[in-house]
């Protein structure tokens, strides 16, 4: 098996890419901890998984002291952390002018300055706060490790409203930087950037919107939480072990560059 042996963290682990993750991590044999604001979703998920030794986890990725507490116990629980997976994250936040630019007027014209701040919050201080938590203990442990950022298409391409395609855009900054801090310790980190997946995050995109994007999809279709979760597997493993710094975007060809 791919990740026999291997101790992994996934936030946003109860539903969505999370929740694929998680199982394709767990056959592989690695042992999880699942990350999610909703304990019980990420506890219902773990009890699922393949194999044994698997553990649900409550923790907002927004607050760093929950952070802190939810590596510290899957340290506890592992002794060692050696693949993170920072996936938790949101595409709309309350306040935002989602309505607005759904009828065609300027997003930005109707997004308050706390809507735009929680956005980046959740998907960018989520990201660095889970890297440094994860930094922590492998270097401590000393056997390198891998960490996986989830950003977006929309970072590539513009495509999106504007405080998610920053937020997302910011995680590849941070992706980058970190990978040339991190090789020295055999730690490798990349970014996986999502195309139009049929997750819970996308079933608020009208109709309209969606068929659109699938017609501009060469492949024809959405994506399934699965297509990303093999991505990641891959960069997980030691397959990718001459790989970081780098962003792969499973998006059926939407965005090609």
């Amino acid at each position: 098996m791919r990740l026999e042996g291997k101790a992994a963290v996934v936030t946003g682990a109860g539903s969505g890419i999370g929740k694929s993750i998680a199982e394709h991590f767990a056959k592989e044999g690695a042992r999880v901890a699942l990350l999610d604001i909703r304990g019980e979703t990420a506890e219902a998920v773990a009890g699922d998984l393949a194999g044994d030794g698997h553990i649900a986890l409550a923790a907002d990725v927004a607050d760093s002291a929950s952070v802190a507490k939810a590596f510290a116990d899957a340290d506890s629980a592992f002794g060692q952390v050696d693949i993170v997976v920072n996936n938790a994250g949101v595409d709309r936040v309350e306040g935002d002018g989602f309505d607005a630019a759904m009828k065609g007027e300027l997003q930005i014209l109707h997004m308050s300055d706390d809507s735009f701040r929680r956005m980046f919050a959740i998907n960018v201080d989520g990201v660095f706060f889970g890297m440094r938590e994860a930094v922590k203990i492998m270097q401590r442990v000393g056997s390198g490790g891998s960490i996986i950022n989830m950003s977006s298409m929309a970072a590539l391409a513009g495509l999106g409203l504007p405080h998610y395609s920053g937020s997302k855009a910011a995680v590849l900054g941070l992706t980058r930087s970190c990978a040339r801090q991190l090789g020295p310790l055999g730690i490798r980190v990349n970014a996986v950037c999502p195309g139009v997946i049929d997750t819970p995050m996308t079933a608020a995109v009208p109709d309209f919107a969606l068929k659109g994007l699938i017609q501009g999809t060469p492949l024809g279709r959405v994506g399934k939480a699965e297509d990303i979760a093999t991505a990641v597997l891959y960069l997980a493993s030691d397959e990718s072990n001459f790989v970081t710094g780098q962003w792969m975007s499973p998006n059926g060809g939407l965005v090609i560059c």
